[in-house]
């Protein structure tokens, strides 16, 4: 009987056991699902955050930013403060221009004696001003285009002395070839005017995207940069051989020579380099393309001074 009895008992508890274990396992499941809820929420939450916190907005009109009128010195001079204090030269750069409504004024004059105490000693108190998801395009594109220009387009040797070509900012000059254009670049001019004489170069590392002949352009080379920058060297009098699509070219790397090619039916203008460069960027649709005279500047005197 007393037998019986226990058997009877453990098995009762057996039963309980197997009741509660259930039990435990469905609260579990029920804490999981509310813990999952939970998490999306926080997620959604930091995700309206991001777009909602407070922080002033980059608000500029993307002709403006492509025209790029930036003092040409500043991005030397902004880049050894950089290094100097130990900051992100992209985003110092970023504030800058950001600050000064990505200077909307062409020929405008700037201080650059206040740099340093302007925009390096007050970096961190800048730069907590701005909605950073509204300034991290213009870091991006700032980063890549620093990071990936490596040389100018001409050789060394051609051009330390200024004697063999010579540029200006022509950004947004009208020109009549084919038809009323902006001109959305920087021409390279020749000065003595001849063709083939003068060779060009790559100035980034990339892949040849397309290079052969437009009636327009001439012979011309579009290269890609991996993080998606366009460079164009466009009216060229050839192209070096055995060029093609898809090739992968270091910077520095022949490209062809100077010309005049393409343009209104025929070599009707100046022997010159037509240098086209178009950021991959987020903050705009379609093709963007942006000045590369200060770029260019930049290349010829590093540090600004």
């Amino acid at each position: 009987m007393r037998s019986r009895d226990i058997k009877r008992r453990m098995g009762l508890g057996r039963k309980r056991h197997i009741k509660m274990s259930l039990l435990n396992i469905s609260q579990l499941k029920e804490y999981f699902f509310i813990f999952c809820v939970m998490a999306a929420i926080v997620l959604i939450m930091g995700v309206i955050w991001s777009f909602v916190r407070p922080g002033v907005r980059v608000r500029v009109d993307a002709e403006t930013v492509a025209a790029f009128r930036v003092p040409h010195r500043a991005i030397g001079m902004l880049r050894v403060y950089a290094a100097r204090n130990g900051i992100s030269f992209p985003e110092l750069f970023a504030v800058f221009n950001a600050e000064n409504d990505f200077f909307p004024e062409k020929h405008a004059v700037y201080d650059l004696s206040i740099l340093e105490g302007s925009y390096v000693s007050d970096f961190n108190k800048l730069i907590r001003r701005y909605n950073s998801r509204s300034l991290a395009p213009y870091i991006a594109m700032f980063e890549n285009l620093f990071n990936e220009i490596e040389v100018f387009p001409i050789p060394t040797g051609w051009y330390e002395d200024n004697s063999s070509v010579m540029f200006g900012d022509s950004w947004g000059v009208e020109h009549n070839f084919q038809g009323n254009r902006m001109h959305m670049g920087t021409a390279i001019i020749d000065r003595e005017n001849i063709r083939g004489r003068v060779p060009i170069v790559s100035m980034t590392r990339g892949v040849v995207r397309e290079a052969g002949w437009d009636n327009q352009l001439g012979y011309f080379v579009e290269i890609i940069t991996e993080n998606g920058t366009s460079y164009l060297y466009a009216h060229l009098d050839s192209l070096a051989p055995g060029l093609i699509g898809g090739q992968v070219i270091a910077a520095g790397e022949p490209l062809g020579q100077m010309g005049n090619t393409g343009g209104r039916g025929g070599r009707s203008f100046p022997v010159h380099l037509h240098l086209a460069i178009s950021p991959d960027v987020s903050f705009t649709r379609g093709n963007f393309w942006i000045n590369p005279y200060p770029l260019l500047r930049y290349i010829e005197n590093p540090t600004g001074l």
